[in-house]
């Protein structure tokens, strides 16, 4: 009875009145699923995925295998064991085929109630798959029903593939850690990473030969544990849930949300903007772009640049400041405007407001004795005030996510940590030196207080208008197995529930004050984008690096960080903070030597120019949306460096770059960064009604931080050759002629 139950349930999600057909199918003679866009094949008996044919160049996605194809995969647990089956392991029971209405086609693949580990009829399997008349990505959905006496769920995939992506077949678009995305060509390798969480900070990635693309997206509003696996190796790709009582007998896995898979017609530009729809109905963008935000804090908007630093700014000329470090760090107790002096004197140099994450602030050796960082170094008070009162915005580091294990009250902080499956804390070594840090499980809420009451103190009592609070949005959800926390075991939602109610409460602590504080972490985790101001980007320059992200949520957060060796080449620093600039990037996060040493003036100088221009472009940058790269149509130049993202190596980029943006009044702007000291120029043709600017003739201005100079009239279809002068960026606005 139960398992008609849930069939029922099915069926009432789906309105009687949008259906006019059910069609049932024989599973043993296969199974195919197709309209004008897409021809999915499924085997005969296990409904493995054996093609996935894009109907419009007749490209096939999935390759043979050795075997058969998979379609679903799980393993069920208890203590260290972990049988697993797959869609193979009994015959599929039935298939229903229904129609709605609009052409939509929905398929219902059950296997049921199969005999497992000497039980007869325990598991129950429902696979369900939704076509649109309209497009060839299906959304694709598992339950699984456990009525075992002993085991239970461990795991489940579905979709899992096998037979695909092909090893060096395909680029792979994914978002990463520290920077807006990557695009890998040819890729070969694997990985198995963990959503929600800072290292896969959105929840789609995309491969593409040539222009015939794979979308991949789990559409999960509720962030619960799950990881995305890739190996061109193996050719498999899967989306492996999680389930609540991970291990617990009997524990079922509900049909909690769906995959997007499917074969698209374009790159990773096209995925994005596939994305973004879905992302921006989630309850992490429900409070609207920044442009209707009141609340947002201003001192956020108007920042020209970041600085990172510790204690000591003006060492002599003779050492070469390893921020990096903190064996290297220093701790004077000198007079506070004196050691304020090189801060103040860069907001002379640079002329617009700065943003400064401040390191080494407190007594204790850096990343020991957390969450312990009070009282401060004397003279931290009165330097706030003084930069604060300056214009500048002051983010201290604090560690969010971890305490450590060997600090003498270690027995307050243990019953809040998260254990593994044998009651072990789950700790992190970062280096020789650090401490026992130990994450803290979200959903205790004596940890939220622990550091609402750090950062009420930090913001209030020593008075600076920002805090950064580090590893947060940057961790993954690890899985939490400690009984006394009273959350399900291993897999669910409570870990983006509990770091989002962290947020939540600290926010309303240091706020309390009637005060506006700037709240920064480290990566950019979609989770948290109501609740965070600005989101740190760690990445070094790349040529592997696209604005896949910003492309997605640009005006409804911020990000920040152009981080870059400024002892190196000028055209890297340029390629580093002009990429960043144009890609709409809060810049900067370099330390003050950069502005101490003569030789890098010229570094300064590329600096100051896009800072400037930051500030004259926020209807774009800040509140605008980013549409994407603007394609040139001619030769362009590269230059080679050398890189250090996806491990040291040689990468040509170009020596100009492009990307077109659209504020709220639908004005374009074309957003140009020349890295070397050659003029080169730069052709591009745009039709601004594609973005819906319509207007006879439209008036093309550039703007500078000193003024707007008109520069011609065009019309419908504007073709220009921009002549970008060396290290120069470039903004030229598009609105229809008055």
């Amino acid at each position: 009875m139960r398992n008609k139950f849930i069939f029922l349930l099915i069926l009432i999600t789906i309105p009687m009145w949008d259906l006019y057909g059910q069609v049932a199918i024989d599973p043993g003679r296969g199974f195919t699923l197709q309209n004008e866009f897409v021809k999915y094949v499924f085997e005969a008996n296990g409904l493995g995925l054996s093609a996935m044919i894009d109907r419009r160049t007749g490209f096939n996605h999935i390759q043979q295998v050795d075997g058969s194809h998979l379609l679903w995969e799980m393993a069920f647990g208890k203590g260290t064991m972990r049988p697993r089956i797959s869609n193979n392991y009994k015959p599929c029971s039935y298939i229903n085929l229904f129609t709605k209405t609009n052409g939509d086609q929905i398929a219902v693949l059950e296997w049921n109630k199969m005999r497992f580990w000497e039980e007869d009829s325990i598991v129950t399997v429902r696979v369900t798959i939704e076509l649109p008349e309209s497009d060839g990505i299906a959304t694709w959905r598992i339950q699984v029903q456990n009525l075992s006496n002993y085991w239970g769920l461990w795991e489940v995939a579905c979709p899992s593939i096998n037979g695909f992506p092909s090893e060096g077949a395909y680029d792979l678009a994914l978002p990463v850690c520290g920077s807006g995305g990557e695009l890998l060509k040819n890729w070969k390798g694997f990985f198995k990473t963990r959503s929600p969480s800072g290292f896969l900070p959105m929840q789609f990635i995309s491969f593409n030969s040539g222009n015939n693309g794979v979308y991949f997206s789990s559409m999960d509003g509720e962030s619960r544990a799950k990881d995305f696996s890739v190996d061109s190796r193996k050719k498999t790709l899967s989306l492996i849930r999680y389930p609540e009582n991970m291990g617990v007998t009997g524990s079922d896995l509900p049909d909690n949300y769906a995959v997007a898979f499917g074969p698209f017609q374009g790159g990773w530009l096209e995925a994005a903007q596939r994305y973004r729809p879905w992302a921006l109905q989630q309850i992490w963008t429900k409070k609207g772009p920044i442009s209707q935000r009141p609340e947002f804090p201003k001192s956020a908007i108007n920042i020209g640049f970041w600085i990172r630093d510790t204690w000591v700014w003006d060492l002599p000329d003779s050492v070469e400041k390893n921020t990096g470090d903190p064996r290297t760090w220093t701790y004077d107790e000198r007079d506070p405007h004196q050691m304020n002096l090189p801060f103040l004197k860069v907001m002379k140099i640079m002329g617009v407001p700065i943003a400064f994450q401040w390191y080494g602030w407190h007594k204790n050796f850096f990343d020991n004795e957390y969450p312990h960082f009070l009282p401060p170094i004397p003279g931290f008070k009165e330097r706030i005030k003084e930069l604060v009162d300056s214009g500048a915005v002051i983010v201290p580091y604090v560690n969010g996510l971890s305490a450590d294990s060997k600090i003498k009250d270690w027995n307050q902080f243990d019953p809040y940590a998260i254990k593994d499956e044998e009651g072990g804390l789950r700790q992190k070594f970062y280096r020789d030196g650090a401490g026992r840090l130990t994450p803290m499980c979200p959903s205790q809420v004596p940890w939220h207080y622990t550091m609402s009451k750090l950062a009420d103190s930090i913001t209030g009592s020593y008075g600076a208008n920002g805090i950064y609070i580090d590893e947060v949005s940057c961790n993954s959800h690890e899985l939490c197995f400690n009984k006394d926390h009273l959350h399900p075991l291993g897999g669910g939602h409570y870990w983006a529930d509990g770091w989002r109610e962290f947020y939540q409460n600290l926010l309303l602590t240091i706020n309390q004050r009637g005060k506006s504080v700037v709240v920064t972490s480290e990566a950019a985790n979609e989770i948290f984008f109501d609740l965070i101001t600005a989101n740190l980007y760690t990445g070094r320059p790349s040529d592997y690096e696209i604005p896949l992200q910003e492309v997605v949520y640009s005006g409804y957060t911020l990000f920040y960080g152009s981080v870059c060796d400024f002892r190196k080449s000028n055209q890297l620093f340029n390629f580093s903070v002009g990429q960043s600039f144009i890609d709409g990037k809060q810049i900067g996060w370099m330390d003050f030597d950069l502005f101490r040493r003569p030789r890098f003036s010229a570094k300064v100088d590329f600096l100051r120019q896009c800072a400037r221009l930051r500030m004259a472009t926020q209807k774009f940058h800040t509140f605008g949306r980013l549409l994407g790269p603007l394609s040139p149509e001619n030769h362009i130049p590269e230059f080679e460096e050398e890189f250090t993202e996806e491990g040291v190596h040689k990468g040509k980029v170009p020596s100009v770059e492009a990307r077109l943006w659209q504020a709220d009044d639908k004005h374009l702007a074309i957003f140009i960064a020349n890295y070397t000291d050659k003029e080169i120029p730069f052709t591009y043709s745009i039709d601004p009604t594609k973005y819906g600017l319509n207007a006879g003739q439209y008036d093309l201005t550039e703007i500078t931080p000193e003024e707007n100079i008109p520069l011609a009239t065009g019309g419908r279809q504007i073709q220009r050759t921009e002549i970008v002068k060396p290290d120069k960026v470039l903004v030229i606005e598009i609105a229809p002629r008055r």
